[in-house]
């Protein structure tokens, strides 16, 4: 699950910018320019971070139940492969979506789940299905890219979503695109929750402490955003009890993340 950790730490690291140089606003012309010029040197030092942090996911160790095969790449053991997730996003919740912002939340939630299936070798067909329909009903290029060069094509993560970040600032997306991001975060986080035993033993305490460094962030950014965007505030309030995992070891996120296992699913639910 390599590339679902990338995903994992990709979605985080993109807010990171935003924790030291994002500004207040006003209602003056001067203070529009002076935003969207932050804005656009925020996508500059995005793309820096992504790679950055991306980067260090790859540090991550090797899960024991993950094996490499012969040609470097890596992929579930047969012992994990035989036990197929029962906690995957139900693809029929995703047909009555009329709200834009939900459309953006679960492209991410069904990319991250599309992820893990593959893995498991279980049917991914609908997963494509729905993420092609949702894209293709949401009509924003950036994300059609997205969705073609990662979840079609399997292209590389780190690539994708660098370009991702400078087209949606470009399209002034702004606001879907932290929608994007902190929905794949939840699924992420849920996913987490759902095999502890599995993904704790991947962290130590310093990426423990970088990954909770950057959800931290994420709230930060959603709340600066909302100064931008009023409508976002109702995303805030479903993700608001997340807000407290904020680990500097291992020990403490392990022990969070158990803590706070209902909740996640009750956000989950609630995200769309």
């Amino acid at each position: 699950m390599k590339k679902l950790s990338l995903f994992f730490l990709g979605f985080a690291v993109l807010a990171l910018p935003s924790c030291m140089n994002q500004g207040g606003q006003s209602g003056s012309s001067a203070d529009t320019v002076k935003i969207s010029q932050e804005e656009k040197l925020l996508s500059e030092q995005l793309k820096f971070n992504v790679n950055n942090l991306i980067e260090s996911a790859k540090k991550l160790k090797t899960a024991p139940f993950i094996s490499k095969k012969d040609d470097g790449s890596i992929e579930l053991t047969a012992q994990e492969k035989m036990v197929k997730p029962d906690y995957l996003f139900d693809l029929s919740s995703t047909n009555k979506l009329v709200n834009l912002s939900d459309k953006y939340r679960a492209v991410a939630i069904l990319g991250v789940d599309k992820v893990i299936a593959e893995k498991y070798e279980m049917p991914i067909a609908g997963f494509k299905a729905a993420i092609g329909k949702l894209v293709l009903e949401i009509d924003d290029p950036a994300l059609k890219e997205f969705s073609k060069s990662v979840w079609e094509s399997d292209g590389p993560v780190d690539q994708a979503i660098s370009t991702l970040v400078d087209a949606e600032y470009s399209a002034e997306r702004q606001r879907f695109f932290w929608e994007f991001i902190a929905a794949g975060l939840v699924e992420e986080v849920y996913v987490m929750t759902e095999n502890m035993d599995k993904f704790m033993p991947m962290f130590d305490d310093q990426s423990a402490s970088d990954v909770t460094f950057n959800f931290v962030c994420v709230h930060y950014g959603l709340t600066e955003m909302m100064k931008l965007y009023p409508e976002m505030e109702s995303l805030d309030k479903v993700l608001g009890p997340l807000y407290v995992i904020n680990a500097t070891s291992k020990k403490e996120l392990e022990q969070q993340l158990i803590e706070l296992k209902d909740t996640i699913k009750r956000v989950r639910q609630n995200i769309l």
